[in-house]
């Protein structure tokens, strides 16, 4: 008799704790809420509002957990999506900074996910979460490793501007930012009263390989690399005004117990965030890459960025309010918003 007591008590403890673990954990910091879902290894992300008590709004579609924004690694060609499978569960811990997600999907890696909320050193404000992927070769043998992950965002989808980053004002049909190719640093989605913004570029993110701005039912789908069609609509037949985010990271080959890291960058569009987009160096390395303008003032190369970025909104506002029927109130308001925000980076 006490050994069957024992046992239903083992029972009754196994149980709790896959309940324990199946419920959605919340990590906030600052403004900022962060949501894991360890029986499925995704994420959300949100941000308090400024309307109603305690009231949080996502940053990006977090229905049913989530899951239409995943992750992916590319092994030696096959494809493995990161998530619960038959026989792998998802190993969850909850960390000081954060959390973690363990992925062990087959022998030839394994996936470690580790999420921390970023400070701004001036401010000591939380901007944003920085996610960690490390993965590692467990085969044995070199391996060829790659990462992806398709975020399904919507803040821009009822703006009429879905994407927009510091080189382009509107971001509206299908795009794709390439490595060595564009000089985008980061990439933003926005309504009135919220946004998310992506970094490409920095010291800390890993800039992508390439990133597409397509219909999500284009990106969700394990081929590794979706078809483009350039200036194509975010419509399908099935998916109407459905714009998303396909990241893909540069292929390495990896050493046996070896890792390849990634790291992405996410949060609200705000200067600090901003100011982490730009590549920060010291001495020669930074006197190497400055410029003179008519003036005899020196510019960076950062600084030019900006500068273009000034006159194109300067000049998209002029256009406007010259004949205001070419574009709508939100946009204005929105382009003046973005003004402001480069021109409190410009004093920095």
């Amino acid at each position: 008799m006490k050994n069957k007591y024992m046992q239903l008590i083992m029972i009754m403890q196994i149980v709790c704790c896959s309940f324990l673990f199946a419920a959605p954990v919340e990590i906030i910091q600052g403004s900022l809420k962060l949501v894991m879902y360890p029986d499925k290894g995704n994420f959300s992300l949100y941000q308090l509002s400024d309307i109603g008590k305690n009231r949080y709004e996502p940053l990006f579609e977090d229905r049913n957990s989530s899951i239409t924004s995943w992750f992916a690694v590319q092994s030696n060609g096959r494809v493995f999506k990161l998530e619960k499978k038959t026989g792998k569960p998802v190993i969850f811990e909850q960390t000081p900074t954060g959390a973690k997600y363990t992925f062990t999907l087959t022998d030839d890696f394994q996936v470690v996910q580790v999420f921390s909320f970023i400070t701004s050193t001036s401010t000591q404000t939380v901007i944003g979460v920085r996610i960690d992927s490390v993965i590692e070769n467990t085969s044995g043998k070199d391996g060829l490793f790659s990462l992806k992950a398709v975020f399904d965002t919507n803040l821009g989808e009822t703006e009429g501007i879905h994407f927009f980053t510091n080189l382009q004002n509107r971001i509206s049909s299908e795009t794709k930012l390439e490595k060595g190719t564009e000089q985008d640093s980061y990439i933003v989605s926005k309504n009135r009263t919220v946004s998310l913004m992506f970094l490409l570029t920095g010291n800390i993110a890993t800039q992508p390989e390439i990133l597409y701005v397509e219909n999500w039912d284009r990106l969700n789908t394990l081929t590794w690399r979706p078809e483009f069609v350039e200036g194509r609509s975010f419509n399908t037949l099935y998916s109407v005004n459905d714009s998303a985010l396909l990241f893909v990271w540069p292929e390495a080959n990896v050493s046996p117990h070896d890792f390849l890291n990634v790291t992405m960058v996410l949060g609200p569009y705000t200067p600090e965030l901003v100011a982490l987009s730009r590549k920060f160096e010291s001495g020669a390395a930074k006197d190497s890459k400055k410029d003179q303008t008519n003036s005899g003032t020196p510019l960076t190369v950062d600084n030019q960025d900006q500068s273009a970025r000034v006159k194109q909104i300067l000049a998209r506002i002029a256009e406007i309010q010259a004949n205001p029927s070419l574009a709508s109130d939100d946009e204005l308001e929105q382009l003046n918003k973005d003004l402001d925000i480069l021109l409190s980076e410009r004093k920095e």
